[in-house]
């Protein structure tokens, strides 16, 4: 599996560098990435490892208690193309429900057990309410398209 992946090894530090605009870190987050997948049996694909070094840098944040905008973790730069959420997408946040608009800020930080245990309150509550609100969005973008 690692000469799999050591064969995209400049890929692997430039999106490394892409998510953390760090290029020490990023070493860290790809070598991080190598360790994770070592012993993985299963067939993997870039997507997949990309997902791995998103979740290992945002683990790293939480590790070290760092205060970063979620806009600078989810702007990912393409090599023509930059991933940014435009003023029709910021609209439809601001029109979710005050209560799933608050459950999906705190999900970015901890897990949905975590805020149902944090905030007493049952579990299935806060996954049926996010649940709605994102098939709301869903509809929303696909009447627009």
């Amino acid at each position: 599996m690692l000469e799999e992946l050591a064969k995209k090894d400049q890929k692997w530090r430039e999106i490394a560098f892409k998510i953390c605009k760090d290029r020490m870190l990023s070493d860290d987050i790809v070598q991080d990435m190598y360790i994770k997948l070592a012993e993985h049996k299963k067939q993997i694909n870039d997507f997949y490892v990309i997902i791995v070094m998103r979740n290992l840098f945002l683990d790293y944040i939480k590790k070290e208690k760092l205060k970063i905008s979620i806009e600078s973790i989810y702007h990912l730069e393409n090599n023509d193309d930059t991933f940014e959420i435009d003023d029709e997408q910021k609209k439809l946040i601001e029109n979710l429900y005050w209560v799933a608009k608050d459950y999906f800020i705190m999900s970015f930080d901890m897990s949905l057990r975590e805020m149902a245990k944090e905030l007493n309150t049952n579990y299935g509550f806060i996954y049926r309410t996010m649940k709605k609100e994102k098939d709301k969005l869903w509809q929303e973008a696909e009447k627009k398209q």
